[in-house]
């Protein structure tokens, strides 16, 4: 595929990100508790293999997604930068930072699911693996609240997204920071999709008169 072609529809990552992010989580269903007894963490990952192993492998899919959503952001906002560049790599610094996070969360969940399966682990080494995969988020939600927040900041001043949706993205990044943290993860997700479909809509727009020029 041509460079230009590329440049075109690589926005797009981000948005096919959040969808296979979405529905891992969905197929992965609801964990048992970090205190649930180790019998009981058994039985849900045995009776679960088969849709936990395809959960992992759909979010390290969806992680490698993040990481060209995160390169295609960085070219975007360097364009429009004063030169100094420091958002722009902070934008993509989050975005590598989220990426290697939920590779993480899938990794132990899926090895959380092989030894639920295996008779040589015991049941507590399961429960502590399961406390951990409950509780693994802030790589992942640390790095997409950094992505956020540098490419709202950015946006303040070059304008590359709608200024409502910079104000958005730093209410998101404060919201993630409290008690109600989860909201502005899930807010994060949307965010994504839409900034995603945006810029796609951007390179589109620009590519079009070249195109007719060419013509």
């Amino acid at each position: 595929m041509p460079e230009r072609s590329w440049a075109r529809f690589a926005p797009l990552t981000g948005a096919v990100f959040v969808v296979l992010a979405a529905i891992s989580f969905a197929i992965a269903g609801e964990p048992p508790d970090f205190d649930a007894p180790p019998g009981e963490v058994v039985e849900f990952y045995r009776d679960h293999e088969g849709a936990s192993i395809f959960a992992s492998v759909l979010l390290g899919l969806a992680s490698v997604l993040l990481i060209f959503f995160a390169a295609s952001l960085r070219r975007v906002l360097r364009r429009s930068e004063d030169g100094t560049g420091v958002l722009s790599a902070a934008a993509f610094g989050g975005g590598i930072v989220a990426a290697g996070g939920f590779g993480t969360a899938a990794a132990i969940h899926f090895a959380l699911t092989e030894f639920a399966n295996s008779d040589g682990i015991t049941p507590g080494a399961v429960q502590a693996l399961n406390a951990l995969d409950v509780n693994f988020f802030f790589p992942f939600g640390i790095g997409i609240a950094a992505l956020v927040l540098a490419t709202g900041l950015a946006a303040l001043r070059t304008r590359v997204i709608p200024v409502w949706l910079a104000w958005v993205a730093v209410v998101i990044f404060v919201v993630t920071f409290t008690p109600i943290g989860f909201v502005g993860f899930l807010a994060s997700g949307l965010w994504i999709l839409v900034v995603s479909v945006l810029l796609w809509r951007a390179e589109e727009g620009a590519a079009s008169p070249s195109a007719g020029a060419a013509a």
